[in-house]
């Protein structure tokens, strides 16, 4: 079978059948007996319960955060990036896939979704906050904040690789890529205007002036939302939320705020001084009056605004205030009317959307499982067992259903090449006896490989099994047993095992577990023969690890052996002398 992405397999039943009947697959309890290894950081702070520990392990990288479980697949992966960054002589950074980072980014959404709320509130109602003093101590708390938001980001690592697997976390680096971004637009927020121009301006007409352009570059934060969605995203999905009820927040808010800046700016609209010689409506002059007077409140001023633009944007009327006689009540009418049709538009498409999602891949998926609980439940299946079966449903197919033999089948020949070596290039790089081996050779022996999963407990090579074919692990991690149950080694992404069988027609002399949830990549031997030379540098590694792990192999297991005599033997010479 060919090689694809990591969530597409194909031909999944009958390679399973057959590989059950190849290996007479067992589960195994694994209790490791090798010492497993501490926390990395003890090599700073030797107390994994002091606050410093703690303290610190809210920078590093979390295994809870949704993007560590999208881009780091394994605890390999995990413990390599987490030792990088330890070592690093920028410790002090903060990984962008940290506990710190996550909760940090749960407080941006708030506060974002807040300043788009808030900054046309002010802008509109300047003169009431003003007078109050209230546009000030905003303008304090923003300055603060923003500097705050500022701070850390100059000390956020960022990644510019598409898996997210080398996170730069170089100040200068992180501080150009920042600069290249949303710097300038946080650098406004943090900058004190509003406050000097308080201070140093004594013209009223002047300050006015000076206020409103400074809230007016306030709005350049919106550009800011499309991060908001990635945020909120990440949220559910570790909350595990659903997704479908993403896009249904996202409606919400978006809706909300849409509405929300159409009365903010039809206030600022509908008080524009106008020319008497567009004629007199007294319903209209009322209202705009009493937009303007500021002891009606803001409060109330806005709820004014906020029936008004409804019956804009749903109704298509101009409600209490009639049809306006003047051309300015009438240009803003129309406006507002045909703002709302877009709108309603808009809503309608959102809503369509929705309905095509609830019955797209995610509703196949819940038709799947449902159709495997029932299967389950037919069978009576014990707890176990169904719960390793929802397992690994969830992983194989990351809760979307999808035909993958329907979508390849409508591709071009050279089109399925192509994905195939998209694919293959991801997963040989990860392969050290890989390295400098010939492109077209790598990837003729992936073309040639079979995909194969694991859930933890899987056995995957049982001792004393015929075996003719040698595994690479594309992700996750195995332990190693010899046949009288000594545990030797563990092994992870990019690691293979079962190259003995490639030179030698000989039974399997290990057990090889899976620890963790894991995908491993089968070359048999009859193509490794035939696309790789015995002069070839692939071909005396391999032979070379063979030798190397043979003798590892019958060693560990002559030497538990001995141990295993000499535990008997002593209890035996107890129970006589008892």
């Amino acid at each position: 079978m060919d090689l694809h992405d990591e969530h597409e397999i194909e031909g999944e039943p009958a390679r399973l059948s057959q590989q059950s009947q190849r290996l007479e697959l067992i589960t195994f309890e694994h209790d490791c007996t090798l010492r497993d290894e501490p926390h990395y950081l003890t090599n700073r702070i030797e107390s994994p319960r002091s606050c410093a520990f703690r303290f610190r392990e809210w920078f590093l990288i979390d295994p809870r955060h949704p993007q560590t479980v999208r881009y780091y697949t394994s605890s390999y992966l995990l413990r390599s990036e987490l030792v990088r960054h330890i070592k690093s002589r920028h410790w002090f950074m903060i990984h962008p896939f940290s506990r710190f980072r996550f909760y940090w980014e749960i407080w941006l959404v708030l506060y974002t979704y807040a300043l788009m709320l808030a900054v046309p509130f002010t802008i509109a109602f300047t003169g009431t906050m003003r007078r109050e003093n209230y546009v000030y101590f905003i303008a304090a708390g923003v300055n603060l904040l923003s500097t705050a938001e500022i701070v850390v980001n100059c000390l956020t690592g960022f990644s510019t690789d598409q898996y997210y697997q080398h996170v730069r976390l170089g100040p200068w680096d992180v501080f150009v890529n920042y600069l290249k971004g949303m710097f300038l637009i946080d650098f406004i927020y943090a900058f004190p205007a509003s406050l000097f121009a308080r201070v140093f301006i004594r013209n009223e007409a002047a300050l006015q002036v000076v206020l409103n352009v400074v809230s007016g570059l306030l709005l350049f934060k919106v550009v800011s939302l499309w991060k908001i969605w990635r945020y909120i995203i990440n949220i559910f999905e570790r909350f595990r939320f659903g997704m479908i009820n993403y896009y249904k927040l996202r409606l919400i808010l978006i809706s909300g705020l849409f509405i929300h800046w159409c009365n903010c700016f039809y206030k600022i609209a509908a008080t524009v001084v106008e020319d008497p010689q567009y004629g007199e409506d007294p319903l209209w002059d009322e209202h705009v009056k009493f937009l303007l007077n500021i002891d009606n409140g803001m409060m109330r001023r806005y709820g004014h605004c906020f029936s008004t633009v409804l019956y804009y944007l749903f109704v298509m009327s101009f409600g209490e205030i009639g049809i306006p006689t003047t051309v300015h009540g009438k240009v803003l009418g129309a406006v507002c009317i045909i703002v709302g049709i877009c709108f309603q538009l808009y809503l309608i498409l959102q809503f369509f959307k929705l309905t095509t999602m609830t019955n797209s891949t995610k509703r196949n998926y819940a038709e799947s499982v449902s159709q495997l609980q029932a299967y389950m439940g037919m069978k009576q299946f014990p707890k176990e067992m169904a719960n390793r079966l929802m397992f690994y449903y969830e992983k194989k197919f990351e809760k979307c259903y999808f035909d993958e033999d329907k979508i390849l089948s409508t591709l071009s020949e050279p089109l399925r090449h192509q994905i195939d070596d998209h694919s293959a290039a991801r997963f040989y790089t990860t392969v050290p006896v890989f390295k400098d081996v010939p492109r077209s050779l790598l990837l003729a022996l992936v073309r040639n490989m079979e995909k194969e999963i694991y859930l933890p407990n899987d056995m995957i090579v049982k001792a004393g099994s015929v075996g003719s074919w040698i595994c690479f692990i594309h992700t996750g991690s195995v332990a190693a047993y010899t046949q009288s149950g000594k545990e030797i080694f563990h092994l992870y992404d990019g690691d293979h095992f079962g190259e003995i069988s490639l030179f030698l027609k000989n039974k399997r002399l290990l057990n090889v577990i899976a620890i963790e949830f894991t995908q491993i990549f089968v070359l048999r031997r009859k193509a490794f023969i035939e696309l790789v030379p015995g002069e070839n540098a692939l071909y005396q590694r391999l032979e070379e690890k063979a030798k190397e792990r043979m003798q590892q192999i019958l060693l560990e297991e002559e030497l538990y052996k001995s141990h295993l005599l000499m535990v008997d033997g002593n209890a035996g010479g107890g129970a006589m002398t008892d």
